[in-house]
């Protein structure tokens, strides 16, 4: 029921004007969208102009495992699905909410972070609309995929391998980390490709990028190698049964641990709420992280379930 879902699902319209600001003239301006009244939900927010891009990290969660990312000057583009379903437009599980915008609305990605090669983390479409006009960091194997659809800038990154992107006369490293978890879009090519995270940093701040895994002892070493970490987003739903679940997907006390593991300052909760794909609730994923999060002691702000669409800002 469409009013149920309003009320417990409620979809935000990204903070445009602040997007906007932070990125390069270079990026897509909207000047439409900017100049719309304030949405609510940014009432108490900062004036835009108040904003220092360097000093800040901003993240935008459209839906599973999709976020814009705003860091020093870097526009970041995760596990990118826009569509209503998850293969085709017929085929496939479908969103419960609609995508709070389209990728026409954000702010030009300058790179896009593709954690494997699944459907609801790999959209054709967005791919098709890119191209060559953005850096794709994508795992070892997943290259020639992006090939075949005639996009050549492809970054391919095996398990702790690292590249330095240079945006606008600024460095950032990428570095590829290992996950727990499995590839494919069909049966032909299961495990054709790898599965990754990313992370994504500069010398006073860092982003991770988690895409699917189940827990396993591998990121308290991504954690010993790469943290503190600034932001980590991580998978919190698509975990039931548990039996099942358990060795691809973190429930959210596995996201918790996670977060623990990569010594984030910060974590926002994704991969829920959008396709229903497994047996829980859609709802018991932030239930579920309100009482790990108690059980180990995190910070009321420290791990938190984001809302579709809206913009959060974080204090570098």
């Amino acid at each position: 029921d469409r009013q149920i879902l309003d009320t417990e699902l409620p979809l935000a319209i990204p903070h445009f004007a602040l997007l906007n600001a932070l990125s390069a003239p270079t990026s897509r301006q909207h000047q439409n969208l900017s100049a719309d009244p304030l949405p609510v939900e940014y009432s108490d927010y900062p004036a835009v102009d108040s904003v220092d891009g360097d000093k800040s990290l901003t993240v935008t969660w459209l839906g599973q495992s999709t976020c814009f990312v705003q860091m020093q000057g870097l526009n970041i583009l995760t596990d990118p699905i826009f569509k209503r379903r998850t293969v085709y437009s017929w085929l496939g599980p479908e969103r419960l909410r609609p995508v709070p915008c389209q990728l026409s609305d954000l702010p030009h990605p300058d790179i896009v972070l593709v954690s494997h090669n699944h459907f609801d983390h790999l959209d054709i479409d967005v791919v098709r609309a890119l191209a060559n006009s953005v850096t794709w960091y994508v795992p070892t194997g997943l290259a020639s995929w992006f090939s075949g659809l005639g996009v050549t800038s492809v970054v391919e990154l095996d398990w702790w391998a690292e590249d330095t992107v240079t945006v606008r006369n600024r460095d950032y490293t990428i570095a590829a980390t290992p996950t727990q978890h499995w590839s494919g879009r069909n049966g032909a090519d299961s495990n054709k490709s790898l599965w990754s995270s990313f992370l994504v940093k500069t010398s006073s701040a860092s982003i991770f990028h988690c895409g699917d895994t189940g827990y396993c002892p591998v990121f308290d070493q991504v954690g010993a190698k790469y943290g503190p970490m600034t932001l980590a987003i991580l998978p919190i739903g698509s975990y039931e049964p548990r039996w099942y679940m358990c060795h691809q997907h973190t429930n959210p006390e596995d996201a918790v641990l996670i977060h623990r593991d990569l010594r984030a300052k910060a974590s926002v909760g994704v991969h829920w709420g959008t396709f229903m794909m497994s047996d829980e609730h859609y709802l018991q994923p932030p239930r579920d992280l309100e009482i790990a999060a108690k059980k180990y002691g995190l910070g009321l702000e420290e791990f938190i379930a984001p809302q579709f669409g809206k913009t959060y800002v974080y204090d570098l």
